[in-house]
């Protein structure tokens, strides 16, 4: 796992966890990561720590039912947590144990005369440590562990003995004592007999009021460990906080678990929550994105979390990003920091950087797909060894290279994005790919041209999936867009000949249905669908018209947006100088703006469509030009003119 992330997010957690100040609030730590991302790999590793001396619990939300209410997760937790721990012992919950018996056995007092007298004595005479009571010990046991998935026969059940005379009498004690006397006021008002408190807990379940009957449970579970610690508050081996580990968080029945403990009173106890989630979670996160951008793992701190909770309402809940999206520009030095530290993680050399580099840049850090990357060059022969065949192989075609899946590299990156998604999302998805980014104004001609049902998988789609962007940049939230890499992959797949058959969308036909339904006096949408259709003449035309030589730095930023448009056929031509030749053929006079500036940056701009950086010095040289065309503008483009020089000595110190 590059830079060590598991260590990382073992010495954050580790310092929430400690108990020497005796917390009583704790994040709910929720790992952020798109598909691919390694966050479930993360909690794997938290899971396997051997020295974590206090109970821990893991739980997929994925390989859970639905339906499943939060009380019924509480139980599977409860079966987990009981396990012996290492100089910890076991932590026992009697509170859970006796809601459960009672929720599994539901009361409908109308259904004959003394029914709930009758449960009261059958109750009473179970605790009374009698042959009955260790035989509703066990059956009640078995049901219990039944339910949890656990095979019979069962010897320990949530942390209590359920075999054995001896034992189970001590279990039963610790029911009628511990488990009895939080009963009195567990319901939220005093009961004088417990009992009744139970009865009623069974008959409320019984009329169907599941959200107070799971709200109870939830809070005798917390309760439970609660009671644990404190009894043991003296031993070194209870100084750690119990860990629940939740992976797939936003599936709905861990959804509804975690929201509901996130809400018990008198803070989280000594459990810390870390959940992970391909979604943004929870809901808050999605409707305020700018209020609950998450922290990268490497800066987490118990401190940043506390500092950002009164803007969050008070929330327990921390995001953490475990990849976010490096969105990396056009210019970026080829030996960059995060360049060279994957350069050593890799055992590659000099001769590997750019291709290191390119793929960086293309997937935006992101860690599946980078590896992804590696390992298709890997299996083309591109890099082989961890020796690269050629510094400078052309990577312009790498999504039409075959990936190890035995599919196109475009279609597998499809696929993992698709993957949470029906198919109906489809033609949604491509079109965002493609578009300028996912504001409303750029998203809107999208819904011209897919069902309602489409529609609405789209808007989810951009509100809650980690594989849309939300940037923050001098306080301002900046339109969403799709992952870099993502967006590169689904533009080669639509790019193909004849298009995305299943769809019925060819890259023509996408580009043309979002430029026609652009907003009239939206030119940015207008001529970046232009260049992406090839239609350099009329954009530098447009662009020309558009050039104000006294203040040319708004022009400049249209300019570039235009620029970064995805090239059709990144891989057209033998090298890019071959492809800049081709998109420059005709003997139409040049406007003020060439045709030269615009393909040259547009190769530029697209990680596909010049990935040595040859085009640098024929951008600087037109951008010098076009100075001499402006008057108290000049001073700005020229010094635009010199980033380019640069970045093409970057990308070529042997030229000098």
């Amino acid at each position: 796992m590059p830079g060590g992330q598991e260590q990382v997010l073992e010495r954050f957690l580790r310092g929430c966890a400690a108990r020497d100040g005796e917390p009583d609030d704790l994040p709910i730590v929720v790992l952020w990561g798109s598909r691919g991302s390694e966050r479930s790999e993360l909690l794997d590793y938290l899971d396997q720590i051997d020295d974590w001396k206090a109970p821990r619990a893991f739980l997929d939300g994925e390989n859970l039912p639905a339906a499943l209410r939060p009380h019924q997760i509480a139980n599977l937790l409860a079966f987990q947590m009981g396990r012996r721990v290492t100089l910890f012992g076991r932590a026992r919950f009697p509170r859970c144990f006796l809601g459960l018996w009672a929720v599994r056995r539901q009361l409908d007092p109308a259904a004959a005369v003394g029914a709930l007298g009758a449960r009261r004595e059958q109750l009473r005479r179970n605790l009374r440590n009698t042959h009955e009571g260790r035989n509703w010990v066990r059956e009640t046991a078995e049901a219990l562990a039944g339910l949890a998935g656990a095979g019979a026969p069962v010897n320990n059940v949530v942390g209590l003995a359920v075999d054995g005379m001896i034992e189970i009498s001590r279990t039963i004690a610790l029911l009628r004592r511990v488990g009895m006397r939080w009963y009195r006021e567990g319901l939220g008002r005093r009961f004088p007999d417990p009992i009744d408190a139970l009865s009623e807990l069974s008959v409320w379940e019984f009329q169907g009021h599941h959200d107070w009957v799971d709200d109870v449970l939830c809070r005798a579970f917390v309760d439970d460990l609660r009671g644990v610690f404190a009894a043991g508050a003296t031993l070194y081996a209870r100084r750690t906080t119990a860990l629940l580990l939740l992976d797939n968080v936003g599936t709905p029945a861990t959804r509804r678990f975690l929201a509901m403990l996130s809400r018990q009173p008198e803070g989280s106890g000594p459990l810390l929550v870390v959940a992970a989630s391909h979604l943004r979670f929870p809901s808050a996160a999605s409707a305020e994105p700018s209020r609950w951008r998450p922290d990268p793992l490497a800066e987490a701190s118990v401190i940043h979390w506390k500092a950002q909770r009164r803007g969050r309402g008070g929330s327990r809940y921390y995001p953490v990003w475990v990849d976010p999206v490096d969105e990396v520009p056009a210019m970026a030095e080829p030996d960059r920091p995060a360049v060279e530290a994957i350069v050593r993680r890799l055992g590659f050399g000099p001769a590997q950087r750019p291709t290191v580099a390119f793929a960086h840049r293309l997937t935006a850090a992101h860690p599946a797909s980078f590896e992804m990357i590696v390992d298709t060059l890997r299996g083309a022969g591109v890099l082989s060894g961890g020796a690269a065949v050629d510094a400078r192989a052309d990577l312009r075609s790498v999504f039409s290279l075959e990936h190890a899946s035995g599919r196109g590299l475009d279609d597998t990156v499809l696929d993992l994005v698709l993957r949470p998604w029906t198919e109906e999302m489809g033609r949604g998805l491509v079109l965002m790919a493609i578009a300028i980014d996912l504001s409303d104004a750029h998203v809107d001609p999208i819904s011209r041209d897919v069902t309602r049902q489409c529609w609405e998988l789209v808007m989810g789609f951009r509100m809650r999936d980690l594989w849309v962007d939300y940037q923050v940049k001098d306080g301002v939230l900046e339109p969403p867009r799709l992952h870099p890499f993502v967006r590169r992959a689904i533009a080669h797949r639509l790019a193909r000949p004849g298009g995305i058959g299943w769809l019925e969308l060819s890259w023509s036909l996408a580009h043309e249905l979002l430029r026609n339904a652009a907003a009239p006096d939206d030119v940015e949408a207008s001529l970046y669908h232009d260049l992406a259709l090839g239609n350099v003449q009329r954009v530098a035309a447009r662009l020309a018209e558009k050039f104000d030589p006294a203040h040319p730095k708004c022009w400049y930023e249209l300019l570039t947006k235009v620029a970064a448009a995805p090239l059709a056929r990144p891989d057209r031509g033998a090298d890019p100088s071959d492809h800049f030749g081709e998109l420059n053929e005709g003997d139409e006079p040049e406007p003020v703006v060439t045709r030269r500036l615009v393909t040259a940056l547009q190769l530029h701009t697209d990680p596909l469509g010049d990935p040595h950086h040859d085009m640098c010095l024929i951008v600087a040289n037109e951008l010098a030009r076009l100075a001499g065309h402006a008057d108290r503008g000049a001073a700005f483009l020229s010094t635009q003119s010199q980033k380019f020089v640069q970045c093409w000595t970057r990308w070529h110190p042997g030229a000098n």
